[in-house]
């Protein structure tokens, strides 16, 4: 049987490059997973961390009748470099792109000669649709969540329905990743990533992720979520499992579930989540910690209400300031992320939302410059405008100015992201802290990563 190839291409991804963080590709092990579940011979070639020469990456595919190649915004261009190179190596291989940049830019793939087809929204079912029909020698008609191609015109079929029951997809297939190349902060990964549930309501105007994986909430039971963080400790010796859901705690009582059975079941296993500051209370907290979580991530944004209001984040500093002080409060490590650069800010409104990070005084902060990724209302909103500075979408990797700003110049921009870092990470208070924890040298080794050239 021939193999079907998944691979994610390699690119010059800020995070891996000056951070040394790369993790495996979940998407692709979901995909890897549905595909063996259903009798195909599939393997994974994550070259974002293989690095693989032209010739081995053709020599390790060169019986693959599909290969499927995903991208973000930052790596789409890689990711049409590689398709052309197999293509061009390979031409009776089927080649398809997937991914969030493609679902919202279909056509800037598909017009390609050397991609034959690009799918939309979540994968998992159309995939393996796909394998069936190719291996039978069947149209690729009526496959929903497909644009595909057959000669030279181009057919749309109509999207997919999200996946209602996520506790009927297999774990990905971590077995097929290179494990051993993943890293943290040049560290061996024993952290692995974990999906909960999919979608998200709130719909803030930056995020396309409630645009690909849609608005209605759909979780996995505490069950089956306990089970996998189970089978990663179990097989692959996890120490630490990072969820990676938009918001994690959105169903409280299904929070308390995954608690209780982890605490059940005895299973000794630290774990990270994503929250919003309007989702948490002290009970809530308390039964988290109990249960092994020793981290949150909470999207802050800004200190100036106007600047949240137009990102339609729907929170308020006093709920931000209230859920960090009772996270620290029960002993969880707070990490809040903050975003700068909306068209309309000034220096001023900068200095505030860094004076704001420094007074709310979490454990680690993030600082970013506002993106405009494609499928987003904010992005929509700068076509119309004309506020995008570049359309090379290498360039958005949240560490670059993308906008025209009223008041400041790109490299303004640059220089106030560099001295958020500065300010926040280098004050006594917090050097004090990290001495005390004995965490000093990790945050020094993301300082000098993260402003090395």
């Amino acid at each position: 049987m021939p193999t079907i190839s998944l691979v994610n291409p390699d690119a010059s991804v800020e995070v891996v490059k000056k951070l040394g963080i790369s993790t495996p590709p979940l998407g692709l092990g979901y995909l890897a997973s549905v595909l063996r579940e259903n009798g195909f011979k599939v393997q994974i070639v994550d070259d974002l961390v293989e690095k693989l020469s032209l010739d081995e990456l053709i020599k390790r595919i060169k019986n693959s009748q599909i290969v499927g190649i995903t991208s973000t915004t930052p790596t789409f261009n890689a990711a049409l470099r590689y398709a052309k190179a197999i293509k061009e190596k390979l031409s009776n291989v089927f080649v398809i792109l997937g991914g969030v940049h493609v679902t919202f830019m279909p056509y800037e793939a598909i017009k390609h000669d050397y991609v034959d087809a690009v799918c939309i929204g979540e994968g998992e079912r159309t995939i393996v649709e796909i394998a069936e029909r190719i291996e039978e020698g069947k149209s690729l008609e009526g496959v929903k969540g497909l644009i595909y191609k057959e000669g030279s015109k181009i057919f749309e079929n109509e999207r997919r329905e999200f996946i209602e029951n996520l506790d009927s997809l297999p774990f990905p297939a971590f077995d097929l990743m290179p494990l051993d190349k993943y890293t943290l902060l040049g560290q061996k990964l024993e952290q692995f990533p974990m999906i909960t549930s999919r979608g998200c309501p709130f719909g803030c105007r930056y995020c396309s992720s409630s645009l690909f994986l849609g608005r209605k909430f759909r979780a996995r039971s505490a069950k089956n979520v306990v089970d996998e963080m189970e089978w990663l400790a179990e097989e692959f010796g996890a120490k630490h499992i990072a969820f990676g859901d938009d918001t994690f705690t959105l169903n409280k009582k299904r929070v308390f579930e995954i608690c209780d059975e982890i605490v059940r079941r005895g299973l000794d296993i630290e774990w990270s989540c994503s929250s919003r500051v309007d989702t948490m209370n002290y009970e809530l907290l308390k039964k988290m910690k109990g249960a092994g979580c020793v981290a949150i991530y909470y999207g802050v944004e800004s200190a100036n209400q106007k600047t949240l209001e137009y990102y339609r984040k729907r929170i308020k500093l006093e709920n931000v300031k209230k859920a960090v002080d009772l996270t620290k409060k029960v002993g969880i490590t707070t990490i809040c992320s903050f975003i700068i650069g909306a068209p309309f800010e000034t220096k001023k409104d900068i200095e505030n939302t860094l004076k704001f990070a420094i007074k709310l005084n979490p454990d680690y902060a993030q600082f970013s410059i506002l993106t405009p990724y494609p499928g987003t209302e904010i992005y929509e909103e700068a076509k119309r405008k004309n506020l995008l500075l570049t359309e090379n979408f290498e360039e958005y990797t949240a560490g670059k100015p993308i906008l025209k700003n009223e008041h400041m110049t790109p490299k303004e921009i640059s220089k106030l992201l560099r001295r958020c870092y500065i300010r926040f990470y280098l004050r006594p208070r917090f050097i004090w802290n990290e001495l005390k924890n004995k965490r000093i040298r990790i945050i020094f080794d993301v300082i000098r990563r993260a402003f090395r050239n």
